[in-house]
């Protein structure tokens, strides 16, 4: 596993830091899929596999946190609610 600090710049964007880049094999132009739990933003590489499929490792890591599937839905329906704001 690898592991960098980075910063969010006034327009919202994050550099991936080269060692993490590496180590994921992110090249420029791939899709990622980013997700926000709280306080903690997941970063998943979106390859040739279906959604449900990209997802799996999420849902893993989820339920490892203790977060059921309507747990993730209040927080989408919080985040829609805010954003329709």
């Amino acid at each position: 596993m690898e592991a960098s600090t980075t910063k969010v710049s006034s327009k919202g964007q994050v550099v991936i830091p080269a060692n993490v880049r590496k180590a994921a094999s992110l090249k420029k132009g791939e899709k990622i899929l980013a997700i926000a739990i709280d306080d903690t933003v997941v970063l998943k590489k979106i390859v040739d596999k279906s959604f449900e499929e990209t997802l799996k490792p999420v849902w893993k890591r989820v339920r490892q946190m203790g977060l059921s599937e309507e747990d993730i839905g209040a927080l989408i329906e919080e985040a829609r609610v805010q954003s329709s704001s």
